[in-house]
């Protein structure tokens, strides 16, 4: 007689959780559901049921499953979701044993890559005009267009002999 607990339901739940993410973690590292059932010493029925959530699997298995994907033990319970992120985050730290400082940088690179993420950028502002009254042409140099200075250019080179 099967039990209509809440527990039950957050049991079968929570082995649901733990099948896909057994899945999912196989299919990421590219191994079929055979090398997988081989690396963890189980069956390729077991390790089929075990991914549908519809055998509950010892610790000695869990252990072998969490070796046979490289993963600690504590990730095949990890969820797929922004937590998860951070822990990646954690990971890559670690893996690379970056110092206090090199992380500070990292943060330092992610808060320009992402603050303001979804406003529009600041208006632009409008191009330099020429300074000569009811030109409005854009500036080339010395803040005249370029009719303007090279005309000034010119008239101060006659000025000097």
């Amino acid at each position: 007689m099967r039990s209509s607990s809440p527990l039950a339901t957050d049991t079968s739940g929570a082995l649901r959780s733990l099948a896909r993410r057994i899945r999912a973690l196989r299919e990421r590292r590219g191994l079929k559901q055979e090398d997988f059932a081989a690396r963890c010493g189980i069956s390729v029925s077991f390790a089929s049921l075990l991914e549908r959530g519809e055998r509950s699997p010892s610790y000695e298995t869990l252990v072998q499953v969490a070796e046979a994907l490289g993963v600690p033990l504590a990730d095949l319970f990890r969820e797929e979701d922004e937590e998860a992120g951070a822990h990646r985050l954690v990971d890559f730290v670690r893996k690379h044993s970056l110092s206090r400082p090199e992380v500070d940088r990292l943060l330092a690179v992610a808060e320009v890559m992402f603050t303001g993420r979804g406003e529009p950028p600041p208006p632009a502002a409008p191009p330099p005009e020429c300074r000569e009254p009811g030109c409005g042409k854009p500036v080339l140099a010395r803040e005249l267009c370029g009719a303007h200075y090279h005309r000034e250019r010119r008239a101060r080179a006659k000025a000097s002999p």
